[in-house]
């Protein structure tokens, strides 16, 4: 931002963890210095993360109303989806608006798409694929299925969520009696969740080989022509009876945004779109190439600490520094994972971490609190009460992000 501006009026496009983040954080640290405008596609807030524990009756995804998140920050919301910038004149168009709405600084937080990587495979995504998870569970126990592949599709994705629904689903094997039934779960990382270091990918590989689910490490896949997902290089099927895929993650197309690999939209290391005069972006929207909701909220808050320090708050901004963080369900517990990227992320968490809550599945340092404040408004009980004895692994280790990214 051009330091003669100040960003009187900011508009965050989006509805989801970054957006939310990124409003919390701007409310915290400029206060009434800045006029805030929030546009979501959706009234509510969706806490996703928590779908893969939908099958298995062990949560469901917390919704939360936008307009509180609103009223809070004292910004004004629109319903709406982001269809126009024209970075020159400083307006944005959106579905539903008539007219273009001008501001001084615009965040796109506006997430990212799933697409079906295998049209012969089950693609959780949650929601609608919940059923479709739940007839697969059933076929096991009526034994019409013996063989399930879970299957990191090539391309952009985030991998966490199939370990939780592979394990999960071996744990609901288990407890049904089901014992003539094959795993495996194939992926293009060389060893189970390397991305957190080789502590946490030894502890989810002794996880998985205790649930009986075999790893397939550097396996890359393709579609095959019937539309079932195939091995490479030799293209040979998976030979399994049923398959359960992740979806790949690509880019919105926003005219007047400028879109890399993909479809998206580049930014430095606080944020700032490179070719657009006050804009900024955080998020699965961003090319940074590992999509989780605890990194879109630390990207969030380097562009709000930007924007801050832009109308006058005394703040110092710091760049993007990521650390990745997680929480596996397991259906035996939960594991605890950190591991820093790039470096220069801080010092060494300490050795004792305490189990995340519900609200704390996303870790976010204005999202968390928030969602915490919420959780106990409504009576909701935490994940941590509810598994005491689970299994906490502390890990933090430098990792660049091209070495954390699986080849598709």
């Amino acid at each position: 931002m051009d330091a003669s501006s100040r960003p009187d009026h900011v508009v965050i496009a989006g509805g989801g963890v970054a957006a939310v983040e990124c409003a919390l954080a701007l409310h915290d640290l400029a206060g009434d210095r800045v006029r805030l405008t929030i546009i979501a596609p959706e009234p509510e807030f969706a806490l996703r993360p928590l779908r893969t524990a939908e099958p298995f009756s062990r949560g469901q995804v917390r919704r939360h109303r936008l307009d509180d998140l609103a009223a809070r920050v004292g910004a004004e919301l629109i319903t709406g989806s982001l269809v126009r910038v024209d970075a020159e004149q400083h307006t944005l168009l959106c579905t539903g608006e008539e007219r273009p709405l001008a501001y001084d600084a615009l965040v796109l937080a506006v997430g990212a798409e799933h697409r079906t990587a295998f049209r012969k495979a089950l693609t959780f995504t949650g929601d609608r694929s919940t059923l479709n998870f739940n007839g697969l569970l059933a076929d096991i126990d009526q034994g019409y299925s013996h063989t399930v592949s879970f299957v990191v599709p090539p391309g952009t994705t985030w991998p966490l969520p199939l370990y939780e629904l592979a394990l999960m689903t071996a744990q609901e094997a288990w407890t049904m009696g089901i014992e003539d039934i094959n795993m495996q779960l194939v992926s293009p990382e060389p060893e189970p969740l390397a991305l957190f270091g080789a502590e946490a990918s030894a502890a989810v590989a002794a996880l998985l080989e205790k649930a009986g689910i075999a790893f397939r490490g550097n396996c890359s896949t393709q579609q095959g022509d019937d539309g079932s997902p195939e091995v490479l290089p030799e293209g040979t099927p998976l030979d399994s009876q049923r398959v359960v895929a992740l979806p790949t993650i690509e880019g919105l197309t926003i005219v007047g945004v400028p879109t890399g690999e993909r479809g998206f939209i580049p930014v430095d290391e606080h944020g700032r779109v490179t070719t657009l005069p006050d804009v900024y972006a955080a998020g699965d929207a961003t090319t940074y190439p590992i999509k989780q909701g605890g990194l879109a909220c630390q990207q969030a808050d380097a562009v709000a600490e930007v924007l801050a320090a832009a109308a006058g708050a005394d703040v110092h901004p710091t760049p993007f520094h990521p650390v990745l963080r997680g929480r596996l369900l397991t259906g035996h517990g939960a594991a605890y994972l950190e591991h820093a990227l790039h470096g220069g992320a801080g010092d060494t968490p300490p050795r004792e971490m305490h189990l995340w809550s519900v609200a704390h599945k996303i870790d976010g340092r204005y999202l968390s609190p928030w969602l915490a404040e919420l959780e106990t408004d409504q009576g909701s009980t935490s994940m941590a009460d509810d598994h005491a004895g689970d299994l906490t692994i502390d890990v933090a280790l430098p990792v660049t992000a091209t070495e954390t990214v699986p080849a598709g």
